[in-house]
């Protein structure tokens, strides 16, 4: 988004928060700029946003039903994701589906300079090998593109297939997406390699460090329902996980609404903004309450 078109939603934003919840205010808003504001209100307040939030919501069904639905359940299951989702630890529950209609999902994480993983990677692969063990029939996703400062040709996806194969996973079950830089990026990705190559697929297990899982369970649900209702393709659903127990200071408790918003807003195609989430948060232009 360049610099106009930011200038141009802070408008947006002050005037709503001059305005209060008037429709008129919200009428002028395109289906765009609310999404946006749904998100960025309720990632830079949260509960405290739900009133602005529902506000927003109505106004976008009205302007676009299907819109308006999606949004809503995506917005429930941000919710869920932070207060009722049960992360698992080590193993995975025993009564998911035992065949190949499940893809255990293992998230990539940032690999060292040469190429090779770091502590964290391997840990969330022991985890990916044991849920593997456990449920036979499911394939294997590793995802995460090139992040070797020093080596241009590792990619996370890449080393962690080779590790997963090294330690036993049968190649057929192995599948490799090693294009993304972000979660929100791992989702979209994901969901179009099940889509085009594996229709079979319809459901994941997502796979990752402790801190990780309801974000990353926000992104690819939501990723997955957005991609399903704009293109009236087959739905895929996140139905469990399992975790790596780790505290990862970069990632501490009380600022992953921060990284969610700004996987949500890569998500619809706002890396600008993400970005800004991402890298500069403290300088990032909220919205008024």
């Amino acid at each position: 988004m360049n610099k106009l078109c930011t200038l141009g939603i802070t408008a947006s934003l002050f005037c709503l928060s001059l305005t209060g919840c008037g429709s008129g205010a919200y009428k002028k808003l395109s289906e765009n700029e609310l999404i946006e504001q749904i998100i960025t209100y309720h990632g830079c307040y949260g509960d405290q946003a739900d009133q602005k939030v529902d506000d927003l919501l109505k106004a976008l069904k009205q302007k676009d039903k299907r819109q308006g639905k999606l949004w809503r359940d995506i917005m429930d299951y941000w919710k869920y994701a932070n207060t009722e989702l049960e992360v698992h630890t080590e193993k995975l529950p025993d009564d998911l589906p035992n065949d190949d209609t499940v893809a255990l999902t293992v998230l990539g994480y940032k690999l060292n300079d040469d190429g090779t993983m770091d502590k964290e990677l391997e840990e969330r692969l022991k985890v990916a090998l044991h849920c593997a063990e456990q449920y036979p029939n499911a394939y294997v996703i590793c995802t995460g593109g090139g992040t070797a400062q020093n080596n241009p040709d590792a990619t996370e996806g890449g080393v962690m297939g080779e590790w997963m194969l090294a330690h036993g996973l049968d190649e057929s079950r192995l599948i490799i997406e090693d294009q993304s830089h972000t979660t929100a990026e791992n989702a979209i990705n994901s969901y179009n390699i099940l889509l085009q190559s594996y229709p079979q697929v319809n459901s994941i297990v997502l796979i990752s460090s402790s801190y990780h899982i309801a974000w990353g369970s926000l992104l690819f649900e939501s990723a997955f329902m957005k991609s399903a209702s704009e293109n009236q393709t087959p739905e895929i659903h996140v139905i469990s996980n399992c975790s790596c127990p780790v505290e990862n200071e970069q990632y501490r408790p009380e600022e992953l609404l921060r990284w969610e918003t700004g996987g949500m807003l890569q998500m619809v195609g706002d890396n600008n903004l993400a970005m800004q989430y991402y890298l500069n948060y403290e300088n990032v232009e909220k919205p008024k309450l």
